[in-house]
C-alpha cells in the first residue's frame, strides 16, 4: 500500500526551474529556495523524488512523490548547515 502524500503545492516544472535558475517557489506561504532536487522514475512504482528547501535559517529534506504535476510530501527532516 502507497503512504498517502501532504500536498505542497510545488510542481515538477517549479522544482526543476528554481534548481536550474535559481528561482524560488511556495512552500508554506513564503518563498523559499530549492537547494536540491532528485527524482526517479521506476517501473510499476510512483515517481519518486527528494527536495532539499533552503528556508533561510535551515534546510529542510522533503522525501514524497509526484501525483499528476504536484509533489506530494510523505517525510520531512531537517538538515544540519
Amino acid at each position: 500500500m502507497t503512504e498517502e502524500g501532504r500536498p505542497t503545492g510545488i510542481t515538477y516544472v517549479d522544482a526543476k526551474d528554481a534548481v536550474q535558475h535559481g528561482a524560488s517557489v511556495d512552500f508554506e506561504g513564503r518563498k523559499v529556495q530549492v537547494a536540491n532536487f532528485g527524482d526517479k522514475e521506476q517501473l510499476g512504482e510512483l515517481h519518486t523524488a527528494r527536495l532539499v528547501l533552503d528556508l533561510g535559517d535551515e534546510r529542510l529534506e522533503l522525501e514524497g512523490y509526484f501525483s499528476g504535476e504536484e509533489f506530494m510530501e510523505t517525510d520531512r527532516r531537517r538538515l544540519d548547515y
